[in-house]
């Protein structure tokens, strides 16, 4: 059997990417999926499915501490906007009573940490 190696996708066809980093204000510690739930759903609810699917949304599991409770999403760098707003129409995560915020933006994982 011969084996093909596929060639790389060159670096002006790939979808740019940013890192937006988060912070959940709340009296209750969030869990990971919690915030996770509520994020998708509120972008669902703004832009739809299309308009997710097309975002590419990514939850950086590793970089969300519960103690702090700061995260980082990657997504598509056109959709950073609905994702800023979608996140601002976040008012309760399990019954509770947050405000969720968009701390910085950043096209390297290197300058979210």
């Amino acid at each position: 059997m011969i084996k093909i190696k596929l060639k790389p996708v060159l670096p002006t066809l790939r979808e740019k990417k940013r890192y937006l980093s988060f912070k959940v204000h709340s009296k209750d510690k969030m869990a990971s999926n919690l915030v996770k739930g509520a994020i998708k759903s509120s972008m669902l609810k703004y832009v739809g499915e299309l308009g997710t699917s097309e975002a590419g949304l990514m939850f950086m599991d590793k970089l969300y501490d519960q103690k702090t409770q700061i995260g980082v999403i990657k997504v598509a760098n056109k959709h950073v906007d609905s994702l800023k707003i979608s996140l601002a129409l976040i008012d309760k995560i399990n019954k509770s009573n947050v405000i969720v915020r968009s701390i910085k933006t950043s096209g390297m994982i290197n300058r979210m940490k």
